[in-house]
């Protein structure tokens, strides 16, 4: 496989306070153009801390990140900070608190274009506004000059995704991008990464708390759990044999239509408060199938 557009080396945060909290601690992973990586575990496991680590809303305590090669793993100047934010746009989970309700459609695609590609003018703006609109499913002249309450909550999503494609970053981050709006539309929405990542070559994070979406999103994915990667590995290897006991417990939670919940793996429903124990263990990552690694974990009797 060719070079990573952006790799986390042994990635680590602590939130300092009257009790230091270690939200991150050794993450390892890379993204690769036209690929796809889930970053799957339930809340508070530190997926949205990683996405705001790379995305410069925080700076990592430790470990490394690297942007095609280049060590960026502190901030920069402005010009830097800039430079590196054109290239790392994000898709946030909350379509309208996303976005400004002062202002209109054309402004929030609009407005990147003048902080990230100064050089355009007025009308290659608006022309570029339109184009955006239209590769998201929107009608131009129906939308743009619509305010995000005016909107649904699909549509407001569509926006985001347009905006954060405004300035042709290499990484999209998607944090959560369904989890707001309707089961209805969740699938129209992800359908619109594919061709992103096929015709684009974006290289995308996909951050979710459900595993059943890996799939149809991601290429690779990463299970997370207490700041932890407990597995990662190629998606169809996660789902179709997982390894850990804590990604067998988030698949045995994915509902199933004629399923009892955790029928097919009742013993680990019923412990699920020892295999969260577990997971929290610092044991190393060890490959069990190429590119398949899993940590290890004191789990013989689960």
């Amino acid at each position: 496989m060719t070079q990573p557009i952006l790799e986390t080396r042994k990635l680590g945060m602590v939130y300092r306070g009257h009790r230091d909290v270690a939200a991150l601690t050794d993450v390892s992973f890379t993204l690769h153009r036209g690929r796809a990586l889930a970053l799957v575990g339930e809340s508070g496991s530190g997926k949205s801390t990683c996405a705001k680590i790379l995305t410069r809303m925080v700076t990592a305590t430790g470990g490394q990140i690297l942007f095609d090669g280049k060590d960026v793993t502190r901030p920069g100047n402005r010009r830097e900070v800039l430079a590196y934010r054109s290239q790392v746009q994000m898709v946030f989970q909350d379509p309208f608190a996303a976005l400004n309700p002062a202002h209109d459609v054309r402004h929030h695609l609009s407005r990147p274009l003048a902080l990230h590609k100064p050089e355009l003018g007025r009308g290659e703006r608006e022309d570029r506004a339109v184009e955006l609109s239209m590769m998201v499913g929107l009608d131009p002249v129906e939308t743009l000059g619509k305010y995000p309450h005016e909107l649904s909550g699909g549509q407001r999503q569509r926006v985001n995704l347009a905006r954060a494609m405004a300035v042709d970053p290499s990484v999209l981050i998607a944090d959560e991008p369904t989890s707001m709006l309707d089961v209805s539309i969740r699938l129209t929405i992800l359908d619109m990464f594919k061709p992103l990542k096929r015709d684009r070559g974006i290289a995308m994070l996909y951050i979710t708390h459900d595993i059943a979406t890996a799939r149809y999103v991601a290429e690779e994915t990463a299970v997370i759990y207490g700041g932890r990667i407990v597995e990662i590995g190629p998606t169809s290897a996660i789902i179709d044999a997982p390894r850990h006991p804590y990604t067998r417990l988030l698949l045995a939670a994915v509902p199933e239509i004629g399923r009892p919940f955790g029928a097919t793996d009742a013993s680990l429903v019923r412990e699920a408060d020892r295999v969260r124990e577990i997971s929290r263990e610092p044991g190393r990552l060890s490959e069990v199938a190429p590119g398949h690694l899993v940590r290890e974990c004191s789990a013989s009797h689960i």
